[in-house]
């Protein structure tokens, strides 16, 4: 098994946005190559990450099928160091690639938070009209970033390669294939900057985002309450509340199955869905800022028009407030 490590030199994309949903999360980039798309029966070839904070690409190559093992499960030690991996297409075949692979091999699945822009375009972005197709390389090209590009072979050619270099050992043929997967890295690193182009507050509504030690994977808004459920991503707690100091919130964090559900009560008033802050026990200063807060109350809903960012940053911050008072 081969691992390399190469440094990325270019400035990484930052925005508030971002901030606003990653601060202080260790972050990079993941892309990988296998021998097909069945993780039942293909294998693992090579993965490719960028950890954010030491700008270090690294690549974990099996130079044959029989060195999997071993490439699987130092690449997962290198992602298990992250609190979210940026993919594309990730939450479809990467992560379910990787993670199906480690548990036939009896390892632990890696469970860092996945930002698949893939889906923020696919489902919460326009450029998908402009564009014939929302192929990494096609929204590259829509980008500005085709000139970044070095290699010239797709994931397809790549197996094709993979089966060749296995029985040749040809040197220039396992250099494609690395070629391949970091470019493919360094353009999704590069690639970052698209979010600017969707309407990101909703894809993170839809899609999840961090929130602590938990990934919030479900929101929904009810008659009289608004409901956010996920995953453990820290650790495996068992707890289970019917309120939050005077707050009649219903919270339950199941430890074997490493989920947690939050049921919390809303005003409705007039077409509105309200939560009240203050008897929360949520500073409202963060939130006087929006047009939908006043007077300690925030509105999370206006006649079914969702105000998804003061949801989510209702949601971190109510969860925030639950772990400091755990």
């Amino acid at each position: 098994m081969k691992h390399l490590t190469a440094k990325y030199n270019e400035p990484i994309y930052t925005s508030s946005i971002l901030d606003f949903y990653f601060r202080d999360v260790r972050a990079g980039v993941l892309d990988i190559e296998t021998t097909g798309l069945n993780s039942s029966r293909n294998k693992f070839i090579l993965g490719g990450l960028l950890d954010f904070q030491n700008k270090t690409l690294h690549q974990f190559f099996a130079e044959n099928r029989n060195e999997e093992i071993l490439a699987l499960e130092k690449f997962a030690e290198e992602v298990s160091k992250l609190d979210m991996v940026i993919t594309y297409n990730g939450k479809h075949f990467d992560m379910p690639f990787i993670n199906k692979r480690l548990r036939m091999f009896s390892m632990k699945n890696c469970t860092p938070y996945n930002l698949d822009l893939y889906l923020v375009l696919n489902g919460h972005s326009p450029i998908k009209k402009f564009i014939p197709n929302l192929k990494q390389k096609t929204v590259e090209n829509y980008m500005g970033l085709w000139q970044n590009r070095s290699d010239e072979i797709s994931g397809g050619e790549s197996v094709e390669l993979y089966n060749s270099y296995e029985k040749t050992g040809n040197k220039q043929l396992g250099d494609k294939i690395l070629l391949h997967n970091s470019d493919d890295v360094l353009q999704l690193t590069r690639l970052l900057k698209v979010i600017s182009k969707a309407d990101f507050h909703k894809a993170m509504f839809h899609l999840g985002f961090p929130a602590g030690p938990f990934t919030v994977e479900k929101i929904r808004i009810d008659s009289d309450s608004i409901s956010v459920s996920g995953t453990q991503r820290k650790f495996n707690m068992d707890y289970m509340g019917f309120s939050f100091g005077d707050y009649p919130a219903e919270i339950r964090l199941t430890g074997k199955t490493s989920d947690f559900c939050m049921k919390l009560p809303i005003i409705r008033d007039s077409g509105l869905a309200i939560i009240d802050l203050e008897s929360v026990g949520i500073s409202c200063k963060p939130f006087s800022i929006y047009p939908s807060y006043s007077s300690g109350f925030l509105v999370l809903e206006d006649h079914n028009k969702k105000n998804y960012m003061e949801i989510n940053h209702f949601i971190k911050d109510f969860i925030r407030l639950f772990m400091e008072n755990l």
